[in-house]
C-alpha cells in the first residue's frame, strides 16, 4: 500500500515524484512502462504509434519524451499562462503563481544557448538569412515580447539532453521511500464506488495507494481513464468498456501545433546538432509561428542523394491553433495504440497563419547564404511569391504534428462544458484521483511544451 501512485516518469511524472518523496513520511511509487533511462539505445524505447500522416514519437523510457525531444527549452510567454484565467476562468494557474515554478525548473535543468563558436554552417547561413530578410537578431527567446532570429535555448549539456530522469529523479530515487518500476504497463484505474483505489498493471498485479496521480502524457492518460470506463458513455460503449464514471471531456480537445517541414539537400557536414538556432514570427507580445533548420535523422525513403548530399529541413510550425481533435480507444487492450485523431486545420482560422510561416520558410530557404547550401529539393517546392490557394493546397496535403499535444484532460471547473480536472488537478466527480501533465492544458502554449510541463507539474506537487 502506497500513498501515492504516479503512472508515467516524463516531464511531469518525473518533477512529481521527485517533489513529492521529499516528505520522507509519503510512500510514493512511481511506474514507467518502459525500460530504465541508463539503458536507452534509440527508436525501440518509444511507443511507436503513428496516425495517417506519420508518427507520432512519444518516450517510452524513464524520463519519457524528456528524454527523447529535441531539448528545446522554452518557457511559455506569461500571457500563455494568463488565459488560463482570463480565457477559461481557471484560479491559481497564471503567470504570477507559475513564475517561481519556471525557476524551481531552472535550478534543476540547465538550459543554455548554442554560442557563436558553436553553430554550424547551417545553422550560420539561416540567422544570417533571417538576417537578410529583415528579421532581427534576438539573444534570448524567452524574453517578454521577443520576436526574431538567435540560438534556440537547449535543455543539454554536452549533446546529452537533461531530462528528469537525470535533473530530478537521479537524486530522487536513493530516498528509501520513492520506489521507481520500469517495465510497468497500467491496463486500469480501481474504482470502489467514487473513489480510485489503485491501478492494475497489464500481467494483472493490482497495486493500491491513497492518491494515482495520471502522468502519462496527452495521448496515454486520456487513454488509460477510457479503459477505466471513465469517460463520454458513447466512446466507452464503442470501445466494448463499461461505464464506471461519465465524463464526456475526457480524450476531447486535443490540441497541437501543425507543422510543415521542407525536405532539402546539402553538403555533409552542415548541420550538426539537429536544432540551433529559430526564428519567431508574430505582430504581438506572444510569437505566432516557428520557422527552424535542422537535420533531423534520416528517415524510411529520406535520407542522402546519389550525390552523397544530406537531409536537412526548414520547417515552420503554428503556434496558436485554434483546431481540436480527440484521443479515443480501438478497444481496452492497454497494448494497443490509442485511437488519435490530431484535427490539424479543421478549423479554417488556422490556414492563413500557416501559411504565414510556410511563406517565410520559403524565402528563408531561398535567400543567400541558406540558398547556397541548398544540393536539392527545392524544385519539388512551391515558390514563395506562389498565391495563397497554392500555398495553403501545399500545406493541408503535408501538415503534420510539431509534437506538442495537449488539453485531452483539461483543467476547467465545469465538467459539463469539457472540463476533466479541476484546479487542484483532481478529475471531477472521483476521490483519489488526479492528473498531472499536458493533458490538463486547457489550451496549447505558444511554445514547446517540456519546460511549461515541467513547471506546471512543480506548482501541481504544492496542491498535491
Amino acid at each position: 500500500m502506497y500513498d501515492v501512485i504516479i503512472v508515467g516518469s516524463g516531464s511531469a511524472g518525473g518533477v512529481l515524484a521527485a517533489r513529492l518523496s521529499e516528505d520522507r513520511a509519503r510512500r510514493v511509487l512511481l511506474l514507467e512502462a518502459g525500460p530504465d533511462d541508463a539503458a536507452f539505445r534509440g527508436p525501440r524505447h518509444m511507443w511507436g504509434w503513428a496516425d495517417e500522416r506519420g508518427p507520432l514519437p512519444r518516450g517510452r523510457i524513464l524520463g519519457g519524451c524528456s528524454a527523447v525531444n529535441a531539448a528545446i527549452a522554452l518557457r511559455a510567454p506569461d500571457a500563455d499562462h494568463d488565459a488560463w484565467a482570463g480565457t477559461w476562468g481557471i484560479r491559481g494557474w497564471g503567470s504570477e503563481e507559475l513564475a517561481p515554478r519556471y525557476r524551481a525548473v531552472a535550478r534543476r535543468v540547465p538550459v543554455r544557448r548554442p554560442a557563436e563558436s558553436e553553430l554550424s554552417p547551417l545553422s550560420r547561413a539561416f540567422l544570417d538569412a533571417a538576417g537578410a530578410l529583415g528579421h532581427k537578431p534576438v539573444e534570448d527567446h524567452d524574453a517578454p515580447g521577443t520576436v526574431g532570429a538567435g540560438p534556440v535555448p537547449l535543455n543539454e549539456t554536452g549533446g546529452v539532453r537533461q531530462s528528469t530522469a537525470l535533473c530530478y529523479l537521479a537524486e530522487a530515487r536513493t530516498r528509501p521511500n520513492l520506489t521507481v518500476r520500469t517495465g510497468a504497463l497500467v491496463a486500469d484505474v480501481l474504482l470502489d464506488g467514487r473513489r480510485a483505489t489503485g491501478v492494475r498493471l497489464a500481467g494483472g498485479e493490482v497495486i493500491r495507494a491513497d492518491v494515482t496521480v495520471l502522468a502519462a502524457g496527452a495521448y496515454a492518460t486520456p487513454a488509460l481513464l477510457l479503459r477505466s470506463g471513465i469517460g463520454a458513455p458513447a466512446t466507452l460503449r464503442a470501445a466494448s468498456v463499461d461505464v464506471a464514471h461519465e465524463l464526456p471531456g475526457v480524450g476531447r480537445r486535443l490540441q497541437d501545433h501543425p507543422l510543415l517541414a521542407l525536405r532539402l539537400h546539402g553538403p555533409a557536414g552542415i548541420a550538426a546538432p539537429m536544432f540551433q538556432t529559430l526564428l519567431t514570427l508574430g505582430e504581438s507580445q506572444v510569437p505566432e509561428q516557428h520557422v527552424l533548420v535542422g537535420a533531423p535523422p534520416p528517415a524510411p525513403g529520406w535520407g542522402p542523394d546519389a550525390d552523397g548530399n544530406l537531409p536537412f529541413v526548414v520547417s515552420t510550425g503554428l503556434l496558436r491553433p485554434r483546431s481540436r481533435g480527440e484521443v479515443r480507444l480501438y478497444s481496452a487492450d492497454p497494448a494497443e495504440q490509442p485511437d488519435i485523431r490530431l484535427g490539424l486545420l479543421t478549423d479554417p482560422a488556422d490556414v492563413p497563419g500557416l501559411r504565414t510561416g510556410l511563406r517565410e520558410a520559403l524565402r528563408l530557404a531561398h535567400a543567400a547564404p541558406m540558398r547556397d547550401l541548398v544540393r536539392g529539393g527545392l524544385d519539388a517546392l512551391p515558390s514563395p511569391e506562389a498565391g495563397d490557394e497554392v500555398l495553403d493546397r501545399w500545406a493541408a496535403a503535408r501538415v503534420c504534428t510539431y509534437h506538442h499535444p495537449v488539453g485531452t484532460c483539461a483543467m476547467g471547473r465545469s465538467p459539463e462544458q469539457g472540463a476533466v480536472v479541476d484546479e487542484r488537478c483532481a478529475v471531477h466527480g472521483l476521490d483519489g484521483l488526479r492528473v498531472v501533465d499536458a493533458s490538463v492544458f486547457p489550451e496549447v502554449p505558444s511554445v514547446n511544451t517540456n519546460l511549461p510541463v515541467m513547471a506546471v507539474a512543480e506548482h501541481a506537487a504544492t496542491l498535491i
